[in-house]
């Protein structure tokens, strides 16, 4: 009995962590359909002065940013889960990074913000699904990255990216 109940709390941590990297998949695929899959209807999101609303809400607004910027990539890290003893209500923090490239108003590379926070999420198993219902975004760290720029004597030379890798849209995942 033990070793079921062990393996059914490892299925349900590995289930909400299977959550926590589809939200990164729909920020980076601007997927808005797919990003509402990871909040309850009527979650609360609060991420400080940035957004405090519905999960749903929180999607729209950090997708609507995300279609102006040439690229993001967001990855998750530290993942702690604690699940409750029946295995239906959890709590998480994980640490959260992202990278968003920005560009100018001629659609160039201009400059890319790094930010670093922790998610600290409250998830309840609903209909066989684990969601999020209410989380708190705690920011660390987020600073802008400019382009870097050498100079000698008489010269400024302006470093951009000399390779840019071609979307696989044929990978098994890219559905």
């Amino acid at each position: 009995m033990e070793l079921e109940k062990e393996m059914q709390k490892m299925l349900a941590k590995e289930a909400i962590r299977e959550q926590i990297y589809t939200y990164c998949r729909a920020l980076d695929r601007i997927d808005n359909e797919l990003g509402y899959t990871i909040f309850a209807p009527e979650a609360e999101v609060d991420y400080g002065p940035t957004y405090k609303g519905t999960g749903k809400g929180f999607i729209d607004m950090m997708l609507d940013q995300h279609r102006k910027m040439i690229a993001t990539h967001h990855m998750m890290t530290n993942i702690l889960i604690k699940l409750n003893d029946d295995c239906t209500e959890a709590a998480s923090e994980t640490y959260m990074y992202a990278a968003c490239k920005y560009k100018n108003k001629a659609g160039v590379a201009s400059f890319t913000v790094e930010a670093r926070c922790r998610d600290i999420d409250k998830w309840e198993l609903r209909d066989g699904k684990w969601v999020i219902v209410k989380r708190v975004v705690a920011g660390d760290n987020t600073f802008m990255i400019t382009p870097p720029r050498y100079t000698d004597d008489t010269t400024t030379m302006v470093v951009t990216p000399l390779l840019i890798l071609p979307t696989i849209s044929s990978h098994p995942l890219s559905n």
